[in-house]
Formats: structure tokens, sequence, C-alpha cells
């Protein structure tokens, strides 16, 4: 059974923790000098009419500015249309559609959206996706948006609530020279959803459900001037389980919005408090950046990050397993200070991880009740029928 514990404890070890690989050569904001792609093969052309073969021609390049515009327009539509050839439409044949999932980063194909989106559209008729903040340096972007829908048909063998979920999200993409999805990776906890159709652990706190946003979607475009030197270094601080030393990087006010947590960590203290907390737990963190996309005060990072649980937290006690954890963070930076994060990851995933959803029945371990094998069976008495 999932703990009640769980949302709080990926919340306090996971958003800073982070690390870092030998740093690829920086993306620039035209997708033709991102990624260099093989021309398609020549077609034989009508050995009557030319009697040769021509290759077809490639795609024209997109500039990621017009990429992420088209995605999140024609992607919204799609959502609230309900068709799935639309969607179909942004990714390229082969693309790879993932999910952070309680057994990890899951993958699928475009084949798969049909089963994937069919669910919600069944269980959410009223169902938007609403994007609200795009972050983008090519060939990459990340998305973030708010999914908002009444549940009214029945979801994953649960019978219809008939409450309203608003939850946040979000989605890191990675495009071709030509502007199609090659590569998306979706972010959110599904626990706060089930939270919010009051199908979680019984008083469990959650996220209050939020209403559609109603201003139009910010988008960041990533300039030469733009760097992702904060979001890192904040990062890799978390490594050394330094406290301290991350939290000089805070503004003092910083929030910190954990989305698989019910509330905000406000304040330079209390972020502190919570990760020195989670440093005694987890001592041997290891960490690795997938990649970090900064533009116009944003960095947006995905990680990995893999630690043994050897120290009580948070009134549970070590289970001694080690574990990884995919996580994003969009971080808002402001005079070389991190003054707000929003982090997004599945607490499931942790719990699944650490062995918190190992628990045994209340019974295990006891020996099943003997029979009185020595006694005799009651004999009954003659005289009575």
């Amino acid at each position: 059974m999932f703990s009640k514990k769980v949302a709080w404890a990926l919340g306090l070890v996971v958003f800073g923790c982070g690390g870092e690989k030998p740093a690829a050569e920086p993306p620039t904001n035209d997708l033709s000098q991102t990624e260099v792609t093989a021309p398609p093969a020549a077609s034989q052309v009508d050995s009557a009419a030319a009697g040769a073969s021509a290759a077809a021609p490639a795609p024209a390049p997109v500039a990621i500015g017009d990429a992420v515009k088209k995605y999140v327009s024609e992607s919204t539509a799609a959502w609230t249309a309900k068709d799935l050839k639309k969607a179909a439409a942004l990714y390229t044949d082969d693309a790879v559609i993932a999910i952070a999932g309680a057994g990890g980063i899951e993958e699928s194909k475009v084949a798969d959206l049909e089963k994937q989106r069919g669910m919600y559209f069944g269980s959410f008729p009223d169902l938007e996706m609403t994007y609200t903040r795009v972050v983008a340096k090519a060939p990459y972007a990340v998305a973030e948006w708010v999914f908002t829908g009444t549940n009214k048909g029945d979801m994953m063998g649960q019978k219809a609530t008939n409450k309203k979920v608003g939850f946040r999200g979000a989605t890191v993409i990675t495009f071709t020279p030509d502007g199609k999805v090659k590569r998306e990776t979706n972010y959110f906890d599904m626990g706060t959803m089930m939270g919010q159709l009051g199908l979680g652990p019984k008083g469990q706190p959650v996220r209050a459900a939020e209403a559609k946003p109603t201003a139009a979607t910010q988008f960041f475009l990533a300039t030469d001037a733009d760097s992702d030197a904060a979001g890192r270094s904040w990062l890799g601080l978390a490594e050394k389980g330094d406290a301290k030393a991350i939290a000089a990087l805070a503004a003092d006010d910083i929030v910190v919005s954990n989305q698989y947590m019910p509330t905000d960590t406000k304040g330079r203290k209390a972020l502190e408090k919570e990760l020195a907390e989670g440093g005694k737990a987890f001592t041997d963190q290891k960490n690795d950046i997938v990649m970090c996309v900064p533009a116009g005060g944003l960095v947006a990072c995905e990680y990995q990050w893999t630690a043994t649980w050897k120290g009580a937290f948070m009134g549970m006690k070590a289970t001694g397993k080690t574990g990884t954890v995919h996580s994003l963070d969009v971080m808002s930076v402001k005079d070389g200070k991190i003054s707000g994060a929003v982090a997004y990851g599945n607490a499931m995933e942790f719990a699944k991880t650490f062995g918190l959803m190992d628990e045994k029945p209340k019974d295990a371990g006891k020996e099943p009740a003997k029979k009185d094998a020595g006694k005799e069976p009651a004999k009954k008495d003659p005289g009575k029928k």
C-alpha cells in the first residue's frame, strides 16, 4: 500500500538533487544546425521517362520558435477535439512518447496514442489541456501545462466520482530539423490526480484542483546571452549534500512548488531545513543531468537522481534500498539567484523504487493458528438423536 508520507518524502529529497554529465555543445535556435539527417534514398524514376534516379528533397528547416508555437496550438486543438489523427501528425513515424511512471521512464509509440489518450477522453469528457509556459532552445523545449476536467467516466477500474481535477505537468520535447517531434517525455504526479478524485490514501493531503488558466501561453526562446549555469550549479551542489551551500544560491523569498507535494515551500530558511533532512537520510547521492534549457531568465533541467536510503526520514525507517527517480525542474533566475522553481515528478516512482509499496500485511510473519491436534474429536452421545 502506498504510504501517505511518500509525497512529502519525495518533495524534500528530489528537488535540488542533481549533478551533471560533461556538457554537450550548446544548441542553437536553428533546428537545422542541431541535427544532421541523411537525405532519403534516391527513388527510382520511370526508366521510360528519365532512365535515372533522383533524390527526394530534404524537408525545409524550421525555427524553434515556429516549432513550439505550432506544437502548442495543434496539441491544444487535438486535446480539445479529441482528435487522435491531429495529435499523431505532430510526431515522426518512429517517435517515442514517454511518461515518468511508477516503474521509471515508460516508453511507447505514436500507435499507442489511441489507447493512452482514449482513457482520459472517456474519463474526462470535458477535459482541457492548457499550456502555460514554454522555454525552448533548439532542439529542445519544455512545455508546462494544466490538465482540467470532470471525472464523468470510469477510470482504471474505478467508478466515476464526478469530481473535478486540475493538476500541473510538463513535457520535454525534442524536435527534428523540420519541426516534428521525435521524442516527448511527460512529467506529472498521478497521486495528485487520484487524490483530487478522492481515490488516494485516506487522510493524505493533496493539492487543491486548479481552475483552467485564462492567461495566454508564455514563450521564452533562448538567445546567445542565455546561460544554464545557475541551474546546473544549483543541481550540482545537491550531490554533496550541503544544504547551506545550496540555500546560499536561493533568493530570500524563494518559492519552491513541488507538484507532488500538497503545499509549496516558501523562503530560504524553510528550504534549507528540508534539504538538510533529506541530505542526512540519503548520503550517497549520484546525479545525472539529462539536459538543461535556458531562456529569458528561466532554466529547465531534466535529471535523474540515484541514492541509497540509509537514514531515518520524516518518521520513516531507512529501507536500505538503492534507486533512481526521474525529475524535471523549471527554475527562475534573478540576479544570479534561484528565485523560484516548479518541480515535476511522480511520487509513485519514489515509493516503488525505495520499497514503500512493499508494506507487509499486518499479520505477515505470524504463524498460522495451530489446530488442537492433540485433542480427540468430541464423542457423540449415543442416547441423543
